[in-house]
């Protein structure tokens, strides 16, 4: 069975350890390091180019941000999971921005860690259910707002593109909009993508976006 190596980058000893010994019981996943702070993270993800990299979006020395973005350039192969403490919309489109391709709060399970590995392993984009839906609702806000701020120099949203985002945020998949509205797959992703545009959402959280809407069921 080939293992997902995995580089685990966090300053609390306690919680790398316990992150450590979890994951060492799946038969799949291999823990090939573990750093206490960004610089050691950096060197470690040189040296080692682990498949995925869990990382502590807040530790000593250079910014998370930072780590990612010279992973990006370093190690490109390498999948960066970011571990935080707490939600923050602004930390999470940042993340994705900077190359991330999950968001994971250390209050998950064991399970939800495990689902997040292999999932980010496979290529795919990771957030928990929970800051999916936190992400939706503040997509929601901004659709419902009365009027844009005018610095961001875009129109307001038509009515239709207001009802596709609704029916995102309400869980229907790209099929199923389509299907209510009488409309094409195409048409429905169209849409969202003017949506974005209009709200200037970053490239990265567009991704998370489709995906959330292009989920099978």
């Amino acid at each position: 069975m080939k293992q997902i190596r995995v580089l685990i980058a966090d300053d609390h000893t306690l919680f790398r350890e316990g992150l450590s010994a979890l994951l060492a019981r799946e038969p799949d996943i291999s823990v090939v390091g573990e750093a206490t702070n960004s610089l050691e993270a950096l060197r470690m993800a040189k040296a080692l180019q682990p498949d995925v990299m869990l990382l502590d979006i807040r530790m000593p020395g250079t910014s998370g941000l930072e780590v990612l973005h010279r992973i990006r350039e370093e190690g490109p192969k390498i999948k960066v999971l970011v571990l935080s403490g707490f939600f923050e919309e602004e930390l999470l489109v940042e993340a994705f921005e900077h190359g991330a391709k999950g968001y994971l709060q250390k209050i998950t399970t064991h399970a939800e860690l495990v689902k997040a590995v292999r999932a980010t392993h496979a290529g795919e984009v990771w957030a928990e259910p929970k800051v999916l839906s936190q992400v939706l609702d503040s997509l929601l806000e901004k659709v419902n707002a009365p009027h844009l701020a005018l610095s961001e120099m875009h129109s307001e949203l038509t009515d239709r593109e207001k009802e596709v985002v609704q029916r995102v945020t309400q869980g229907q998949t790209n099929k199923e909009i389509a299907t209510d509205l009488g409309i094409s797959e195409k048409t429905v992703k169209s849409h969202l993508s003017n949506v974005f545009n209009k709200l200037n959402i970053g490239r990265r959280l567009q991704l998370l976006l489709y995906r959330i809407a292009d989920r099978t069921k």
